[in-house]
């Protein structure tokens, strides 16, 4: 999987300190907005894979299974929109 890569990364970069890699994580999200605002999709592409990069890092020091959560949790929520727009 990908994600393992950029862990192995951000493990060698930061170790345990998650502090630092979610400081990081924000640095980056700004960046992202920077680069919606000014029309840089190149730079925004580069900065939201960093931001996703960080995410799994972070979500590696909690024992958190980034795709399975999205998974679990996003069919839910189709299942619900699907719902919801079915009543309408």
């Amino acid at each position: 999987m990908s994600s393992s890569i950029a862990i192995e990364y951000y493990n060698m970069k930061y170790g345990n300190n998650t502090s630092a890699a979610f400081i990081h994580l924000i640095r980056e999200i700004g960046e992202v907005a920077f680069a919606i605002e000014n029309n840089k999709p190149g730079i925004a592409q580069s900065k939201l894979t960093e931001s996703v990069a960080l995410l799994y890092y972070i979500g590696s020091k909690y024992d958190i299974d980034i795709e399975e959560n999205l998974n679990h949790l996003y069919t839910k929520k189709i299942e619900t929109l699907k719902k919801q727009q079915g009543n309408k």
